[in-house]
């Protein structure tokens, strides 16, 4: 008879050891070392002064602060100045105003300067001269634009009201004295300056193109208006959107342009939002109310521009993984 060993008792299964970190894994993190290096001298400079800004208009927009009034800015008012701002007629009046500046303003100068860059696209006779003249408007600066075209626009002496006396419009013309005419002077200057921003930009833009899609539909049979809507506007897609969001940013803050040709008159016909801000600070001296309204604006535009900017750049935010 023949008798078998007892088994061993089985131990206990070890955990495996953790794999080392790989070379990629490594690589990896010295990049982003570096990349945090190279912002670390940035950061110590802006994150403090941030942080004053934070501390220092959180006690301006919590008090009744009046230069004009010495100890106002001791007053605490909480919420005071947010409820003043949401029953102020002339606020939502320069909302009013800067949402029909914007919109009209952008709106002509991106398809003007899209359809001009589409004309000056491909081989034409004098091309860099046309692209240096372009550029005019754009180099001025808002104040040298809105003095130039305030003398322009002059009722009694200015180049406008005299041609246009020539065709027998009249020569008495008081453009910026006059609530229904003064907002569309301002944006007409405004289109006028800004649209050779939008043709340099896109006209770039349709130079990088890839011409092969445009050849394979040209080999098709596509003709100008199929290619265009089919094939270069969405190529093109990228570039305009850039433009487009710039020229919004820059056209809700414009502030020099009003200022200088009708300093948000007559009344409050063309009482931007920037306008309005810098007049209840530096005007009345109201700095708490001004800036409360200042900081309202700045949530409004990151609450309103920063969705438009990722649908515009086909920008996605990802949820991290859990």
């Amino acid at each position: 008879m023949t008798t078998t060993a007892p088994r061993a008792a089985a131990e206990p299964a070890r955990p495996a050891p953790k794999p080392a970190p790989t070379r990629r894994k490594r690589g990896n993190l010295r990049h982003t070392l570096a990349k945090a290096s190279l912002a670390l001298p940035a950061a110590i400079v802006i994150v403090p002064l941030l942080v004053i800004l934070v501390v220092q208009g959180f006690q301006l927009v919590t008090h009744n602060e009046n230069l004009t009034r010495p100890g106002s800015g001791d007053i605490w008012v909480g919420f005071g100045n947010f409820t003043r701002a949401f029953t102020d007629p002339d606020l939502l009046g320069s909302i009013r105003v800067t949402v029909e500046y914007v919109i009209v303003g952008v709106g002509l100068e991106m398809v003007i300067g899209v359809g001009i860059a589409l004309l000056m696209n491909g081989r034409i006779p004098g091309k860099g001269v046309i692209r240096a003249l372009i550029l005019i408007p754009m180099v001025l600066t808002p104040v040298v634009a809105g003095l130039m075209w305030r003398l322009l626009l002059d009722p009694t002496a200015g180049f406008v009201n005299y041609l246009l006396g020539i065709v027998g419009l009249g020569s008495n013309h008081a453009f910026l004295a006059d609530t229904a005419t003064a907002l569309p002077a301002v944006i007409l200057v405004e289109i006028w300056q800004n649209t050779p921003f939008v043709i340099i930009i896109v006209l770039a833009g349709l130079e990088s193109l890839d011409p092969s899609p445009r050849e394979a539909g040209s080999l098709d049979g596509a003709n100008r208006w199929q290619m265009l809507r089919h094939i270069t506007i969405p190529m093109l897609a990228p570039v305009l959107s850039v433009v487009l969001l710039l020229r919004i940013i820059d056209a809700v803050k414009t502030f020099a342009l009003v200022s200088t040709m009708t300093q948000g008159g007559p009344g409050t016909s063309t009482m931007t939002i920037s306008n309005y801000v810098y007049q209840a600070g530096f005007t009345t001296f109201d700095i708490g109310y001004s800036t409360t309204l200042g900081l309202i604006v700045s949530v409004a535009m990151l609450i309103l521009l920063f969705p438009t900017a990722g649908r515009l750049m086909g920008l996605r935010i990802r949820k991290g993984n859990r």
